[in-house]
């Protein structure tokens, strides 16, 4: 008999052990872990819960969900988020798993969102899942494509330091929330940033760019590895036996240096990364920006999320990053996703 039910603090080690055991394919197969506790960064952004799959009592599957707020259409609202899904290998194959998970999601979510369709992330080269997904198979919600979304990681050994950036103080968050309001309704499925999100997240990671005084550009510098890794697993069969090379060859020319298989890229993320249009227009400039935001970052990697034919992509590209494509869609499961021209930037430090 199949079971589906929401995961407790009981289950952490279970949730945890199917995060470690069911990497995400690439050239290197990544793990997205949740140490030493699944539920250590539980309902840092809006409401989240992990679903277990059990079958005759034996757990073999999860998915994780989540009521986030988010701009859509320009307003802000409560909006479905499906991610984390994971199933043990033996069991793939089976279509009416897949189609019991999609029944349960609405059935057991605590917390329901106001949009009737949700959405998901998926990597590009997860082909195997996205042919699955995208067939419309009967009794499955339609995964409809939104758009592209990449995940560009740089050396932090590229930064300069101009002294373009500051630390945000406490005196100045009402006005951070502000310009970040006006700001993120440009593009859909962006997050709502509160007082109470800054203040779980660290106001120590906020750091602004002014003009006198008036906030002209604005970014966190999140690193999040004390509640959530990305582990490396294994890498293709060429690059695992070139890794060394491939490494010393990184460290001389500032380009990411990979992880060894086992071990959790040790990274930050650029999160709610915001500017003024008349900022982000100056390109050899924003260059300079983010030149000087790396060398405020802690960590050997700064990782940034941005839409496909996002202006900014030419200067981080400047910066050789490696890169991780994956797509957005929504999961529509009674009507269609309605949305107006607007380009789609999920942040990735919330997914």
């Amino acid at each position: 008999m199949t079971e589906f039910r929401i995961a407790t603090t009981k289950d952490d080690a279970v949730l945890r052990q199917l995060l470690r055991e069911n990497g995400m394919p690439s050239w290197v197969e990544m793990s997205m872990e949740r140490e030493p506790s699944y539920f250590a960064a539980h309902h840092m952004y809006g409401h989240d819960w992990a679903v277990l799959a059990l079958e005759n009592g034996r757990p073999f599957g999860m998915y994780s969900a989540a009521a986030v707020p988010l701009h859509v259409n320009g307003k802000a609202i409560s909006a479905g988020y499906l991610g984390g899904l994971r199933v043990h290998s033996s069991e793939r194959q089976r279509i009416r798993h897949l189609r019991n998970g999609y029944a349960s999601i609405r059935e057991l979510a605590p917390v329901l969102p106001e949009l009737p369709w949700w959405f998901t992330v998926i990597a590009e080269e997860n082909t195997r899942a996205r042919r699955v997904l995208e067939a419309g198979l009967k009794g499955m919600p339609r995964y409809q494509p939104l758009g592209d979304l990449t995940t560009y990681a740089i050396s932090t050994a590229r930064a300069r330091h101009h002294g373009l950036w500051r630390p945000a103080q406490v005196d100045d968050v009402a006005a951070m929330l502000a310009f970040h309001a006006r700001h993120a309704p440009h593009a859909q499925l962006t997050p709502v940033l509160s007082a109470s999100l800054v203040e779980r997240i660290g106001l120590h990671c906020f750091w602004l760019h002014c003009e006198g005084t008036k906030i002209v550009a604005m970014a966190a510098l999140w690193d999040q590895r004390l509640f959530k890794q990305v582990v490396a697993q294994s890498y293709h069969r060429y690059l695992r036996w070139g890794l060394p090379l491939y490494n010393r060859f990184a460290h001389l020319t500032h380009r990411v240096v990979l992880p060894l298989p086992g071990q959790a890229l040790a990274q930050s993320f650029i999160a709610f990364f915001a500017m003024q249009p008349s900022v982000q227009e100056r390109l050899d400039f924003v260059r300079n920006l983010l030149s000087d935001l790396l060398s405020h970052c802690q960590t050997p990697v700064a990782a940034l999320g941005l839409r496909s034919g996002h202006p900014l992509i030419p200067v981080v590209s400047s910066f050789k990053p490696l890169s991780y494509c994956a797509k957005v869609y929504a999961v529509e499961f009674d009507s269609a996703a309605q949305l107006d021209g607007r380009p789609v930037q999920p942040e990735v430090a919330l997914l």
